[in-house]
């Protein structure tokens, strides 16, 4: 490649100094010859550009900088005549490197929480270069996501819409700092929504893009042409796979309940009905009579669900009045809602249809 370049300098060069040789009208600007007295006009740019989509956004991208200590066990070793033990810890500095996008003008930055989880310190450097210590607010690693504070005020910062939405096919371009090679921008589209990924967090709904997504991008902006938040960029599938353009973001339609329950509360309470739920396609029998809702798999003991009268095989087709066309949906409704809601719920059971009543508990910390 580095050939390649040169190559393709040297042509270049060649090309110039042929130049002079032709006639001066040959030059021109706006059909205007190089001979005439006027001024030339300044640099046009291409018409067809997310030039100022992206400016509307970049300036918000930061650069993030994790590191922590990881601790060894002790090596024994002897020294001396005697051969007394001597006891060496050991330790050693482990270093991440992302992305983040400031939302407050006061220092708030999001970013993704794999990103932070277990460092000591941390660093953001801004689009013009300075560098700022970061202190945690908050952190969900269901979906994650966390914020970080830095000491500084009159930040460009980026809004988290509430109503924007999503389709296969609309164009998204990505802003991060992949390989720590600085701001970079990609493009490409929608892929997939609501994209589930074998052992991650139900709450991490993702939306699937084909535009690149490399290592250093996480926690960087997933924006449309016209600059505006779609989501955060998360993960991708390693090209050692054989994968290729296949990226995740979080998208801002889980930002907007996340992102403010982090600044106020550090962390994220969930409303919870104490169900295993599963889509209708994985019972045949049942969706044969029923094409949409999520089947209840499961129902715990003094749950919401258990004291509302839920029982297994029961289809939820509506809850709080909007209707459920699979066990994802049905979840993330529920954890949306703040525990004490009571939530309205159409369910069929046996070919009849019930409305039933739960009060949501605040979902437990089964990590624990």
């Amino acid at each position: 490649m580095l050939a390649c370049v040169i190559g393709g300098a040297a042509l270049g060069i060649g090309l110039y100094r042929t130049v002079p040789a032709l006639s001066p009208a040959f030059l021109s600007f706006d059909g205007a010859s190089q001979n005439s007295q006027q001024t030339p006009t300044r640099m046009r740019f291409s018409k067809h550009s997310y030039y100022d989509g992206i400016m509307k956004v970049a300036p918000s991208v930061v650069s993030l900088y994790s590191s922590e200590t990881i601790y060894k066990s002790p090596v024994q070793s002897f020294q001396g005549n005697e051969q007394e033990p001597i006891i060496a810890p050991r330790e050693r500095r482990s270093t991440s490197q992302g992305s983040g996008v400031i939302i407050d003008a006061n220092g708030l930055v999001l970013t993704n929480w794999h990103l932070i989880q277990d460092a000591d310190e941390i660093n953001v450097v801004l689009s013009n270069g300075s560098l700022h210590q970061a202190t945690v607010i908050g952190m969900d690693s269901e979906t994650d996501l966390a914020v970080v504070r830095i000491d500084a005020t009159g930040l460009p910062a980026v809004k988290i819409e509430p109503n924007i939405g999503l389709r296969v096919g609309d164009i998204v371009l990505a802003i991060g700092n992949p390989f720590g090679v600085g701001q970079t921008v990609t493009q490409g589209i929608v892929s997939a929504t609501a994209r589930r990924v074998a052992g991650a967090s139900a709450w991490q709904n993702f939306v699937q893009v084909d535009a690149a997504i490399n290592p250093g991008n996480s926690g960087g902006a997933l924006i449309s042409p016209d600059g505006e938040l779609l989501g955060i960029n998360t993960a991708a599938f390693l090209r050692d796979n054989g994968a290729e353009g296949i990226g995740f973001a979080i998208p801002a339609e889980l930002l907007v309940h996340v992102v403010p329950q982090l600044i106020e509360k550090s962390r994220v309470s969930r409303g919870w009905l104490g169900i295993g739920a599963d889509d209708l396609q994985m019972f045949p029998g049942i969706n044969r009579q029923v094409d949409k809702g999520a089947v209840i798999t499961a129902v715990l003991e003094a749950s919401p669900a258990h004291v509302s009268g839920l029982k297994p095989y029961d289809v939820v087709v509506a809850a709080a009045d909007q209707p459920i066309t699979n066990a994802t949906e049905l979840l993330l409704l529920i954890s949306g809602m703040a525990p004490g809601t009571e939530v309205p719920l159409t369910v069929l059971r046996n070919n009849q249809s019930l409305e039933i009543s739960a009060q949501l508990l605040e979902r437990p910390n089964f990590a624990q």
